[in-house]
């Protein structure tokens, strides 16, 4: 519990996120083309000509959407997990966050996401991450959802898993009334599950050190914490002007947000402690279709 604790410190630092928010407000998938017809359109349900519903509807008004992305959030709708419960369990459900009295969802495991880290601080090699999400009983080729107690932890869980090269993973929406409301029951304890073989295939390109020669940097502090200093030429997107009450903020507010960036030069999203903060706004960038990149303010300093 201690150990949870000091991450719910060092991943929050200054946030002003929602504590009790879900996966995010959009609902729909994103990189449906890489999950496969076997998970994304059994739950979606295939069209006629193979295209999903989220597809066509993606295709709509297409270059409107922040950073030219037109593929819908990477999350999934509490009624569309209780379906999955009922039916064959394809999906593994996964706990991040410090966790309370009953807090986990009937079935679900915990992701250890506060051993993500050496005792300097610094994340691990992508191989001892996968030997501990291995470990919990998650491979490469399981579709996974995320769900916690602050969205702080879930885009960073997130955030980790695409680091790994996992292809299916998702947040789950709305808060835990939501979750109730449709049907889903928590529990006081996580669900064994059988160890399994993580081979990752990590997108190494996703932890920054330093900044591309055309790159934006982007701090994700508040705008107090940034304007009592920050690193030189970094914008402030404050994480909390992207939230509201679900999760992600709307579209239009993601696109003021946005409004000071170019979609077409990468982005590298910096904050205190280590990186929680920045995973926010680094998430709201991936399903805007940005090219961006997570590093904290010490790295990069």
């Amino acid at each position: 519990m201690m150990t949870a604790m000091i991450l719910a410190a060092a991943l929050v630092g200054g946030v002003h996120a929602c504590a009790s928010c879900g996966g995010g407000s959009a609902s729909g998938w994103a990189g449906a083309e890489s999950m496969g017809v076997s998970w994304a359109d059994q739950l979606l349900g295939s069209t006629a000509s193979g295209e999903t519903d989220s597809e066509e509807t993606a295709s709509e008004g297409e270059g409107g959407e922040v950073g030219g992305s037109n593929e819908p959030s990477p999350s999934i709708a509490p009624s569309a997990l209780y379906a999955d419960r009922i039916d064959e369990e394809r999906m593994v459900t996964a706990y991040v966050g410090v966790p309370g009295e009953a807090s986990y969802l009937e079935g679900s495991i915990h992701l250890p996401l506060e051993q993500v880290f050496a005792d300097n601080g610094t994340l691990k090699s992508p191989q001892e991450i996968a030997l501990l999400f291995g470990t919990a009983g998650v491979s490469e080729v399981d579709p996974l959802v995320i769900y916690g107690d602050g969205f702080v932890y879930q885009t960073f869980a997130f955030w980790v898993m695409k680091y790994l090269g996992h292809q299916e993973v998702l947040l789950l929406e709305g808060t835990r009334p939501d979750h109730e409301a449709a049907g889903l029951e928590f529990v006081a304890t996580p669900t064994p599950r059988a160890a399994a073989v993580y081979n990752p295939e990590p997108n190494l390109g996703l932890l920054a050190d330093a900044l591309p020669a055309d790159g934006q940097l982007v701090d994700a502090r508040s705008s107090a914490e940034y304007a009592s200093g920050h690193l030189d030429g970094a914008i402030n997107i404050d994480s909390s002007t992207i939230l509201d009450a679900d999760g992600l903020a709307d579209d239009e507010a993601l696109a003021s947000a946005f409004s000071v960036l170019d979609p077409e030069r990468p982005v590298v999203v910096y904050s205190s402690g280590k990186g929680g903060v920045a995973s926010i706004v680094w998430y709201a960038l991936y399903t805007k279709g940005y090219d961006a990149s997570l590093a904290t303010m010490e790295s990069l300093s």
